[in-house]
């Protein structure tokens, strides 16, 4: 019979699964690997032979197979052999036993989360217990979806048990050798104090180390606490001394960043690595590739489908939802789901028919969202554009006034107010942010993109081809125009109690702006999140130009009206005077539902608070995880503490998956091998240098007369385009933050690109032509 113990080097994915043949390619390349051994896969075979698992399967038993298989006792030569093994570490060394099934760590498919480790395990019997649960962990119902989404056979998996010198880290974490979302050629390190179980499992907030062409740049997380072994547990505690203090050194950083490397040579493509450090320097835990870089590997059914399937007009929908909810995590949905009913009910009125947003957008067990393409069809309701009773939008202000007062009615919710207060106060707030988006699509956004539309033939008609409706938005005090603004001068205070006294005004009347407003329960605004405002502000400090000053409005307005008829100009004039006043309302609609949001947080803060005190949560930021309905069943005892926390953490470690998914669903478009193409936002030519910024936390690297590649831009993103010389973006159109900003800064714009944050290299040469809307790469 041949050996169920095998060695690291003699492991295969067949006889011992991806993880450990992982482990033996990098023991056979001499990395400093904690020494171990791997259980065999077919003792996991044998345990098992005796069972129906078919027959288990098919009646949806899953928890009854994981009880099952547990059960099976080790045979005794394994244990026999297992004692031999051990006992040439001495007593009482502690270890860490892993499952390593045989479909995974590929690199198309990681299985990261699906199976169980054990940490801090002592002595032959409690191993042997740790090796029966890692057999369970192949059928608890995560791990079947899993494998029944990405199409794996049951048959075909079996699981092999990797046994290791347990690493006491004092530092650990995760390191990619490339960006896991753009491919961009760059080593990313997460690190935080203690085990990197802290880490993978998401219960602190790590520091984030990139290392590119050499430099290194920081962003020092909350460490909140830290996992350590004491004795055969696994301990959590708290340092507040620690919590902000960064665990790597430059001397370590650069270390890993160069072992990073060599093991992305070694096996050949961008690999995610678990790394720890000890008295005795670093050690290798594990290794697989990354199986998220947009463009590259990540792959749904969907996404499989030919594009030309889809008609034009469909494909505008989706790509419109991509930008909207730019990759949101699945609590996120319960605001998704409700706002875009309300889009399309407006758009239903006026003769626009689309699939269900609760039909398009789907989760998976891992977090994993999904938008499918709509179906799009006009109704004889069209005809209603033609003399849609759209309310005067300078009488916004009073509109506005109602839906404060109704916001302060709900009120806030005390902290041991009844479960059921608070999520019915939640449900009213939300039924408020309901009826604002409901009143901006109907009444303000739809009738805005008619009168654009007659405004474009004004401006035909006036031979004046190099002006677009919103060149006629300019000296316009709207929302984003006055935070701009705003921004602006604070930055230009010096520092001291006065400053830091406008600055609080500001937060008390703009501080509810969000980086990606439409996904609320997963961001924080500028009062919310000190930090995130800092960063805005830093950039405005930082900001190059203002927006364009020109001819005045009403030197344009004069222009254009000289040019038409006679008979046109009064109508010219009143429409002009209507657009403006829209604008005005629907930047302002927009920001009350931000402002409504952040009542909306509160109090689902108040509810992970309740999941954190019950051990659901080990932080309230885990509750972004889930979604609503999980939360709920939570809070009315339907769904055990330990399932949640292994919900949120199999989330939290497939998060960049998630991420990779939701933009690579969007890289629908062919290009030949030097152009992207896109929609001319802003006019212009420009030639510079690319830089990628992806979040608010890259703002720093964007330097004066760089072009901003980015995948979205949202208001927070304002700042930025003081900056920069162009910009690129995945997604948007000429109605986008994106392109009107740019338009008002007078710098050269291409939105709805789809691929340029994974094609575009950062520090690449480019050359962005606005006015044609191509990008010309190299």
């Amino acid at each position: 019979m041949p050996s169920r113990i095998l060695s690291f080097t003699d492991s295969t994915l067949a006889t011992a699964g991806g993880k450990a043949a992982n482990l033996g390619r990098l023991v056979a390349g001499e990395f400093r690997v904690p020494d171990g051994f791997v259980i065999a896969a077919d003792a996991y075979r044998d345990a098992v032979a005796g069972l129906d698992l078919a027959a288990l399967l098919a009646s949806d038993k899953t928890a009854h197979i994981r009880d099952l298989v547990e059960s099976q006792p080790l045979p005794a030569d394994l244990l026999v052999a297992l004692r031999d093994r051990m006992s040439t570490w001495g007593d009482g060394v502690a270890v860490a036993v892993r499952s390593s099934a045989t479909a995974e760590d590929l690199p198309e498919a990681s299985f990261a989360g699906q199976q169980d480790t054990f940490l801090g395990v002592c002595g032959v019997e409690a191993v042997a217990d740790a090796v029966r649960r890692c057999w369970g962990s192949l059928w608890t119902e995560r791990a079947v979806t899993y494998r029944e989404r990405n199409s794996i056979s049951h048959d075909d998996v079996a699981i092999a048990v990797i046994v290791q010198r347990l690493v006491d880290a004092e530092i650990a974490g995760v390191m990619f050798t490339a960006d896991p979302v753009t491919g961009a050629d760059e080593t990313i390190i997460n690190a935080s104090w203690g085990l990197g179980e802290s880490v993978v499992s998401g219960l602190v907030t790590p520091d984030e180390y990139r290392v590119a062409s050499g430099k290194i740049s920081v962003r020092v997380g909350a460490k909140e606490s830290r996992l350590d072994r004491v004795g055969t547990d696994v301990v959590r505690t708290s340092d507040p001394r620690c919590a902000d203090a960064q665990c790597l050194s430059e001397e370590q950083v650069r270390e890993l960043d160069d072992v990073g490397h060599q093991i992305h040579d070694h096996f050949g493509m961008p690999m995610d690595i678990e790394w720890a450090i000890d008295d005795d320097g670093l050690w290798i835990l594990q290794a697989r590739p990354i199986t998220t870089i947009a463009g590259e590997t990540v792959a749904t059914q969907r996404d499989a489908q030919p594009t030309h399937k889809h008609s034009r007009l469909s494909r505008a929908f989706h790509h419109d939802l991509i930008e909207h909810y730019p990759s949101p995590f699945p609590l996120d949905l319960l605001a998704i789901t409700r706002v875009h009913e309300q889009l399309q009910f407006g758009m239903e009125q006026v003769g626009v028919r689309s699939t269900p947003i609760a039909d398009l957008i789907t989760m998976d067990a891992d977090g994993v969202i999904t938008v499918d393409y709509p179906a799009v069809r006009f109704t004889p309701r069209l005809l209603r554009l033609l003399r849609y009773p759209s309310p005067d939008p300078g009488g916004w202000p009073e509109v506005e006034r109602g839906y404060r007062d109704r916001l302060r009615a709900i009120g806030s919710s005390p902290a041991d107010a009844p479960t059921s207060a608070i999520i019915e106060a939640l449900r009213q707030t939300l039924d408020l942010v309901d009826e604002i988006a409901r009143a901006r699509f109907l009444d303000y956004l739809g009738p805005a993109m008619l009168l654009a539309t007659r405004l474009g033939a004004m401006l035909r008609l006036a031979r004046r081809p190099d002006l677009s409706p919103y060149d006629l938005l300019g000296d316009l005090d709207y929302t984003t125009a006055v935070i701009d603004r705003e921004l602006r001068r604070l930055a230009a205070l010096p520092p001291g109690a006065e400053t830091e006294k406008q600055i609080q005004q500001f937060l008390a009347e703009y501080g509810a702006r969000t980086p990606k407003m439409y996904l609320p329960f997963s961001q924080r605004s500028w009062r919310e999140d000190p930090e995130l405002f800092a960063q805005t502000l830093a950039a405005a400090r930082r900001q190059s130009a203002a927006p364009r000053t020109g001819s005045s409005h009403d030197e344009v307005v004069a222009s254009v009206t000289r040019r038409l008829p006679r008979f046109a100009r009064r109508r010219f004039l009143r429409m002009v005077e209507r657009w403006r006043a829209g604008h005005v309302a629907r930047e302002a609609s927009l920001y009350l539902i931000e402002e409504t949001y952040v009542h909306a947080r509160a109090l689902m803060d108040l509810l992970a608070e309740r999941l954190v005190d019950s051990g659901h949560l080990a932080h309230r930021d885990g509750a972004k995880m889930l979604a609503f309905d999980e939360i709920v069943d939570a809070l009315n005892g339907k769904l055990a503490a330990d399932e949640m926390r292994r919900r949120v953490a199999a989330r939290t470690q497939a998060r960049p998956r998630v991420v990779a998914a939701w933009w690579q669903h969007n890289a629908d478009a062919s290009e030949d091998g030097s152009t992207l193409s896109g929609v001319a936002g802003s006019p212009g030519l420009v030639t510079a240098s690319a830089r990628i910024i992806i979040s608010p936390d890259d703002f720093n690297r964007l330097q004066p007369g760089d072009i901003l590649v980015c995948q979205y831009t949202d208001p927070t993103w304002t700042p930025l385009f003081g900056l920069a010389a162009g910009v690129v973006a995945d997604t948007g159109g000429q109605l986008s933050h994106a392109a009107i900003v740019a338009r008002e800064y007078g710098i050269p714009a291409v939105m709805g690109t789809r691929t340029a944050t994974s094609r575009i290299a950062d520090g690449q040469t480019i050359t962005v032509d606005g006015t044609k809307g191509t990008v010309l790469l190299g």
